[in-house]
């Protein structure tokens, strides 16, 4: 049997981008209300100058975001929500909202694939008209085109890509369905990140003392939401790839055509989440295990000659020593980061004596008349300069850098 007899029918029907695109911006706006939330919470509690000096970097990474995300949307996203391609067996109709753009086949000059889903048609004017699988049954545009010129691509080129456009097509309407199996889905990104954060804190609190609790949960979270879409992603591209994939090309390959096993599908995706819960969670269980969330990195702000760090250096801090009487203690000779990302040396702990040595112009030591104790709830810290002494909240303590 012919190919060409076994497709369907090029209908007039409208191919409009898909749904997920709208959960996009959906998440766009979520993560930009978090940031400003952020940026308004520091503004508002010191002044304009402090937060620009402590907080450049993070101040141009977030309008670089803003910029970034921006023209993404106004320039790209957007146009795509308010379009869609209407195809006929010898022309096209693109709608941008209400202005229609319209093209004939006859006007075609070449057909070029680029990579995955994606090609495009360049016109005789010159003009190109980009399609890909975020358009719905992209495939229809590419049957109607070989259909009217089958000059442009040979049999060969037109199925094999054909393939392709319809596994696309159905991977990215299985984004569609994300949600389907409310009751797995429910464990998976509700019950599951609960009770990640829940006994992490549990069993945390017992060895360390949480000074900054909403970074804390934060960090957690971030974590668990991290580990549950990297789990989704890899399953759906194992998926995807071992299973879907070569469903569409046996089917292909018979008269069935593009008939989809919808409840295979479905039952293959509900299993896949199953061992996406079991695999997150063990996961998860990794992370707490070893104390991942509680290490940081940081980078040194200035030359700290003293310490043998320099300007830029990236440090590791381990954020379980911030206390002198839990399972993780800092002692005397640990570097330590407090406050606003100071660096300090422990001198001595609360209770203990402690006081400037100097030396006179010989070298020789002199009795330091400035002794002190340390009060209560706090450690003495030598500062970068090597000379100061600085009593430190135990509260301030961020954690002990890891050389």
């Amino acid at each position: 049997m012919d190919t060409i007899s076994k497709l369907d029918p090029i209908q007039p029907r409208n191919l409009r981008y898909r749904n997920h695109y709208k959960i996009y911006v959906l998440g766009f706006l979520i993560l930009t209300a978090m940031i400003l939330s952020f940026w308004i919470i520091q503004f508002t509690s010191e002044s304009f100058q402090t937060v620009v000096s402590d907080y450049s970097y993070e101040l141009i990474m977030s309008a670089l975001f803003f910029v970034i995300s921006g023209a993404f949307y106004f320039f790209w996203l957007r146009l795509k929500l308010n379009r869609s391609v209407q195809v006929f067996s010898d022309h096209m109709l693109i709608h941008h909202g209400r202005h229609k753009e319209e093209f004939s086949y006859a006007d075609i000059e070449s057909v070029t694939t680029v990579c995955w889903s994606i090609f495009y048609v360049k016109m005789k004017s010159g003009i190109k008209h980009y399609f890909n699988s975020s358009l719905e049954r992209v495939d229809y545009i590419w049957e109607g085109i070989y259909q009217s010129r089958p000059d442009l691509m040979t049999k060969t080129e037109f199925e094999d890509f054909r393939i392709k456009l319809v596994q696309y097509d159905h991977h990215q309407k299985r984004k569609d369905w994300f949600f389907k199996h409310k009751l797995v889905d429910v464990f998976n990104w509700a019950i599951l990140p609960l009770m990640f954060i829940t006994l992490t804190y549990l069993f945390q609190s017992k060895q360390v003392v949480i000074h900054q609790q909403g970074l804390y949960f934060f960090r957690l979270f971030m974590y668990s939401m991290l580990v549950l879409l990297s789990t989704a992603f890899f399953f759906t591209m194992v998926l995807k790839k071992a299973v879907f994939d070569k469903k569409v090309s046996s089917q292909l390959e018979n008269a069935e055509g593009k008939v989809r096993d919808l409840e295979f599908e479905g039952i293959i995706l509900q299993r896949s989440k199953i061992f996406q819960l079991i695999t997150a969670s063990m996961v998860l269980a990794v992370l707490v295990k070893f104390d991942v969330n509680l290490f940081s990195i940081s980078k040194v702000r200035e030359d700290l000659a003293y310490f043998n760090l320099k300007k830029g250096h990236t440090i590791l801090v381990d954020n379980r020593f911030n206390c002198v009487s839990c399972a993780h203690k800092i002692a005397d000779g640990d570097l330590v980061v407090f406050g606003r990302g100071v660096i300090g040396q422990v001198l001595a702990k609360e209770g203990d004596m402690v006081g400037q040595i100097d030396q006179d112009e010989k070298g020789r030591t002199i009795a330091s008349e400035n002794v002190q104790e340390v009060p209560r709830g706090h450690v003495a810290v030598k500062s970068a300069n090597g000379k100061d002494i600085l009593f430190v909240k135990i509260d301030d303590l961020i954690g002990r850098i890891q050389k």
